[in-house]
């Protein structure tokens, strides 16, 4: 039976979930600073997705998407992350 929240039903790596600690510490960081930046989003989104056999667009709101899309300092991985498509107005 397939999880949904884990379609491939593998069992995170250790070095995974240290990413998904690492990143929940640097989210409880900025948050503790009163700012959380699309880096520190970005960065618990693809460490949650990676642990989950999912892309981090997945887990991403859509202005959080414009924001990457807009922004060069995100390094964002089509493959891996997940594509952002630009809408047109």
């Amino acid at each position: 039976m397939t999880n949904p929240t884990n379609p491939t039903n593998a069992m995170p790596t250790r070095d995974q979930l240290e990413s998904v600690l690492k990143a929940a510490l640097d989210l409880l960081a900025a948050r503790q600073a009163h700012m959380v930046t699309i880096d520190e989003w970005t960065g618990l989104a693809r460490a949650v997705a990676a642990c989950q056999g999912r892309k981090a667009i997945e887990f991403l709101a859509d202005s959080d998407l414009d924001a990457i899309a807009g922004r060069a300092s995100v390094d964002w991985d089509d493959a891996t992350d997940g594509l952002i498509e630009v809408q047109d107005d």
